[in-house]
């Protein structure tokens, strides 16, 4: 028998019986909070044997009695698992604080500031990964003091479990419901500013958010609610595409506007290897942002053997790892092993209050062997060993007595943590463990209300007939550490472990018995907290269905819908499956909308997730049908087109495809395909000319169409023009708009019109350069979208502004609605046709604007992981040939012409077979050998591509850049050279755009003066040339283009030297130009011209 001595200290312990888990980490298993706690007695010497005497003293049963009292009074005899603390993870608890002190030393707006190559990173991904029970969430709390000791920081946490696992969103709406909580508990001030913020940014978003974060709502009051217009929440999009925009965009908005108030924010999730898909999207879309400039630390924990390279938290962590440094955050790897036998010690001694490690070593050892050193498995193993009698507190000898060799005997078949649980729990009286099976049923948290509900309502089951003993067992389940309460009627499991061992208590857990779970709720809530709990339920229910029942179905569908709209779309396919599983074998004949419903939205959304031959068979399912007439079969005809264009299949199989079904419809698009041409311009000349008699606001007026045969018309309509539009199709997507527009005047009003409009505003300059009717029809476009919302807005404006109003109107009047139609875009999905506007705000218009480089050289960084994100291979080629571009420009230019070609951008065989890749490539190159003043270079390529740019690009505002500087170079070759071959092709530029501008393009008047001043030069009319050089030069540097001042100095002052001699002026001018090179960003050509100064 080995007997131990208590410290001295330990007779002092205070009287708080509040028992922490010590070492296993999971805030949802480490405390046992008791409710009772008790004062120490006066004297403990009536408890201690006679000394010498040799025997006990007897003593009488009321002596008895008030020894039992005093003895469940006293601390001394309990082990204490409070005092353990975090043994042995020094190392982890270290590198976890560094980590959230490396964001909280950083300002805020400090990281919104970018090198030209990099982004700082100011947010961590910190993974704990261990067996369970080593004690990962714990060490993730470790960083709540952290954040308790900051003035502006706030920490959250949110739990997955097995049971919930295929609800989206569970951790991420509990980690974000907290911090919701944590704003309403703040301050008045701070409070009503983050809320006005909200309102002021979100808009829709926070309606968006209500639905999945209730705690959202309640920092709203209902005249708040109400002061978000409803042409906003019109403008959220509809599609799978767009709603997986709109989460991603919320989410990060929201979190932005957390940050600049609270800053680091701290989120926790727990045991993400069972986190949905939709669950990681929301981790991704956070740890990426790279326009969210405050610092954000996510702690992921999950159980390493529970996750392998199959699993998709695996996947996703392997695809961030590849994002680090283009996205500007880190992933700190930590790995949280079981403890080594010293370590083990050190916990049992702080458990009994024994500060001599030799007494214990022995015992630790035992433990070690049965433990394996896992935190939460020593605990319960303590545990097990003083409710077994192999371990107690001898009150005689004050010593804790236990017998090692009777230990090692007595526990050789405990295999796992559920062994030991399951043998406390079998303790338990027989009511309470048939209730601890049903709180294992409901997730890892509930309400007792709901399980009170359940209890009694399944009296069958029960052993009796006493519901009001729910609350006194659940008190007992709290005292016996297995639960805890977590918020106003709430209690979570204490670890996933307890919940695991309550699930498989017994047999009385079957697919049929949660599926009359399942049912008892969906028949006993209220609609409002059925809907709380949908995915909860209806996941019961589906375990252990076999039967054929429409309400069922119907409740799948309404799952799916629910899953679809927050974009949990492998939820959502799951339900689908489910509900067409319930269908009766002949539903399509005796409710076809049920079945079509569950078909036609199980086609869109296993579209969204990519999985085309679900999305064929779907549609199949209701092609095949006779019950369905042909309008009601359209959106899945319109679904199959949308599979198409996803699949890349090329455009004249999804024309045919789009064809056939218009001419089912009874719509004829193309008489004859070899006369597309023909026919879009009589069409188009016809639709310009009727839509000009009309007044602006017209469109505005007209009613909302609701004729399904003529929006499915619409709907392939618009399919088709997008993708005429992007192969450069330019005629078919021009009658398709006309069509469009004529449907809209004929029928109605959709959120389609806006789009048509801006592509027969397109048409009018494109056709006859008619700059008022380009104005005219535009303005329609805005004001259709205005008086209707809908969810195209940034498409229309694309359309519309670089590819007519830029052509028509001053550049920097463009700006302003292009970042209307990025963050409009943003927010209602449209991510393509927002992320073309960004681009072109950010990168395009600056660069024909001549601003300064190294303001373009600050957006790269932050511009090209987001279209990267979002995989838009134009987008992703653009915002790299123009950054390779930004780069080459800042060297010091080399003899031999500078290929584009760099660290940035590196042309390959796919980007060459792209017409449109190689011509922004062929711009981008001419772009460099203008500047770097090889007009050889310059000119071959005209003499070799010619117009290649302006033939890819049809109607861009960058058409008149390109087509001038081809010009410049041109004409310096036709000085140099007097080559007849030069000068023709310089003139006949020079000619197109002395047109534009006396069309009334307001871009190209420095144009045309410099072009003009070049012909007059090359011409010798040298009065006429120094007039017009000293204009142009006066126009760019009036407007800003820094670029264009530059270039217009340089080649006057070499007109001065060369044909003048005079070099004091040419010195002037070059002087100039090194000025304006230099504030543009290309010092290394203005150090080039400095040293040509220096040698005269």
């Amino acid at each position: 028998m080995t007997e131990t001595k208590l410290s001295n200290g330990a007779l002092h312990e205070q009287a708080d019986n509040s028992i922490d888990c010590a070492n296993d980490h999971d805030p949802l298993s480490l405390s046992i909070r008791s409710n009772y706690s008790f004062s120490k007695p006066e004297s403990l010497a009536q408890l201690r044997p006679e000394r010498g005497s040799g025997v006990l003293p007897i003593i009488t049963k009321a002596e008895n009695r008030q020894l039992e009292k005093t003895m469940a009074e006293l601390t001394i005899n309990k082990l204490k698992f409070n005092s353990m603390g975090l043994i042995g993870r020094e190392q982890e608890i270290a590198t976890l604080k560094s980590c959230y002190r490396s964001l909280e030393t950083q300002k805020s707006g400090e990281s919104s500031q970018f090198s030209s190559q990099f982004l700082k990173a100011d947010k961590d991904l910190v993974l704990l990964h261990g067996f369970s029970g080593v004690g990962k969430s714990k060490l993730a709390e470790t960083v709540k003091e952290e954040v308790a000791a900051s003035k502006n920081a706030m920490f959250a946490e949110g739990k997955y479990d097995f049971v919930t696992m295929d609800e989206p969103f569970s951790g991420i709406v509990q980690a974000y419901g907290s911090l919701c909580n944590q704003i309403k508990d703040s301050e008045l001030g701070i409070r009503e500013a983050v809320k006005l913020s909200i309102m002021e940014n979100m808009e829709q978003e926070t309606e968006m958010l209500k639905e999945l974060i209730p705690e959202l709502g309640s920092l709203f009051n209902n005249q708040d609610i109400d002061s978000i217009s409803v042409s906003t929440r019109s403008s959220l999009g509809t599609s799978n595409e767009n709603r997986q925009e709109n989460w991603r965009h919320a989410f990060r908005l929201f979190t932005r506007i957390l940050g600049s108030f609270f800053h680091p924010i701290v989120i926790v999730l727990d045991d993400l290897q069972w986190a949905d898909p939709a669950s990681l999207d929301v981790l991704e879309y956070l740890i990426s942002d790279v326009q969210n400039p405050y610092p954000l630390m996510i702690i992921g924990c999950y159980r390493s053997n529970e996750v392998n390279e199959t699993s998709i938290l695996y996947n996703r962590m392997q695809d961030l790892s590849d994002k680090t440094e283009r996205f500007a955050f880190r992933i700190t790897d930590i790995e949280v092993k079981s403890c080594d036998v010293d370590a083990v010690n050190k916990m049992i001694m702080s458990m009994m209050s024994i500060d001599d490690e030799e007494k214990t070593q022995e015992l630790a050892e035992a433990c070690y062997k049965r433990t394996l050193g896992n935190p939460f498995f020593l605990i319960e193993f303590m545990k097990l060993l003083q409710a077994e009698g192999l371990l107690e507190f001898h009150l005689g000898l004050m010593k804790w007595v236990y017998n090692v060799s009777k230990i090692e005997d007595a526990t050789m078949s405990t295999a796992n943590v559920v062994d030991l649980l399951q043998t406390r729990m079998r303790k338990l009286p027989n009511d309470m463990q048939v209730l601890l099976q049903y709180a294992a049923c409901l997730g890892s948290s509930f309400s007792p209300s709901t399980l009170q509900f359940v209890w009694k309502e399944n009296r069958s089951i029960i052993l009796t007939d006493d519901v009001s003993n729910v609350d006194d067992m659940l008190k007992l389940a709290e005292q016996a550490n297995f639960m805890e309460s977590c918020g106003t009627d709430q209690l979570r499991w204490v670890h996933d472990k307890v919940q695991e061992a309550a699930l498989s208590l017994s047999d009385l857990v079957t697919p049929a018995f949660q599926f009359q779970l399942g049912l008892c709720l969906y028949h006993g809530l209220e609609n409002k907290e059925l809907d709380k709990r949908l995915f909860d339920i209806t996941d019961l229910i589906n375990k252990g269905a076999g039967v054929s029942r429409e309400e069922l179905a119907t409740l799948n569908l309404r799952a799916a819908k629910k899953a679809q709209r927050t974009s949990a779309f492998l939820s959502a396919s799951k339900y689908i499956a489910n509900g067409i599983r319930f269908l009766p074998s002949d539903s399509w004949d005796t409710d076809r909308w049920l079945p079509l419903q569950l078909y036609s939205r199980g086609a869109e959304i296993e579209l969204a997730l990519g999985r085309t031959e679900k999305v064929d068979e779907y549609v199949g399912a209701v092609r095949n049908t006779e019950a369905c007439t042909l309008i009601e079969t359209m959106p899945v005809q319109v679904i199959k087109m949308r599979s198409l264009v996803s699949q890349v299949v090329i455009a004249d199989s999804i024309n045919d495809h789009a064809l056939a079904l218009l001419k089912k419809l009874g719509f004829q698009l193309v008489w004859n395909r070899k006369l597309v041409r023909a026919q879009a311009l009589t069409l188009a000349i016809r639709t310009i000319k009727k839509v000009k008699r009309l007044s602006v606001h017209h469109f505005a007026s007209l009613r909302k169409m609701k004729d399904p045969k003529q929006r499915a018309i619409l709907n392939i309509l618009s399919i088709v023009r997008v993708v005429a539009f992007k192969s450069k199709n330019v005629f078919l997507s021009m009658m398709c708009a006309c069509k469009m527009v004529e449907l809209t005047l004929a029928h109605g009003v959709s959120d389609m019109s806006g789009a048509s409009l801006g592509g027969l505003a397109n048409a009018a300059f494109f056709l006859k350069h008619d700059h008022a009717a380009t104005l005219q029809i535009s303005e329609m476009a805005f004001a259709v979208h205005e008086r209707y919302g809908g969810s195209r807005v940034a498409e229309t404006i694309f359309t519309i502004c670089p590819h007519c109003l830029a052509l028509v109107k001053p550049l920097h009047e463009c700006l302003p609605m292009m970042m209307k139609g990025y963050s409009h875009g943003a927010r209602s999905g449209e991510i393509e046709w927002a992320l073309f506007n960004m681009v072109m705000y950010f990168i395009g218009f600056p660069y024909v604007m001549g601003k300064a480089l190294d303001q373009m050289l600050e957006q790269f960084p932050k511009i090209l992981p987001q279209v990267e994100e979002a995989k838009l291979k134009p987008h992703i080629l653009f915002v790299r040939v123009f950054w390779q571009l930004a780069v080459k420009l800042q060297i010091v230019p080399s003899e031999i012409p500078t290929k584009l070609d760099g660290d940035i951008f590196i042309q390959d065989d796919e980007v060459a077979l792209n017409p449109m890749h190689v011509a922004t490539i062929h711009l981008a190159q001419g772009e460099l050998f203008l500047f770097h003043g090889h007009y050889e270079a310059l000119a071959n390529q005209d003499i070799e591509k010619g117009d290649l740019f302006s033939d890819s690009a049809k109607t861009n505002f960058m058409i008149p850049m390109e087509a001038f500087h081809r010009g410049i170079g041109l004409y310096a070759m036709a000085k140099r050279t007097k080559a007849r071959k030069y000068r023709t092709r310089a003139n006949r530029i020079q000619k197109r755009i002395s047109k534009w501008a006396r069309d009334g393009n307001p871009n190209v008047k420095h144009y045309d003066l410099m072009l003009r001043a070049e012909q007059a030069s090359l011409n010798r009319r040298y009065g006429v040339a120094d007039g017009l050089y000293k204009e142009a030069i006066i126009q760019a540097a009036r407007t800003g283009h820094l670029h264009h001042a530059a270039l217009f100095h340089e080649r006057y002052a070499e007109y001065r030297l060369k044909d003048h001699g005079d070099v004091d002026d040419g010195k002037y001018h070059l002087a100039e130009a090194v000025r304006y090179y230099s504030e543009w960003g290309a010092v290394g050509k203005a150090e080039v011209l400095r040293k040509e100064m220096e040698a005269m």
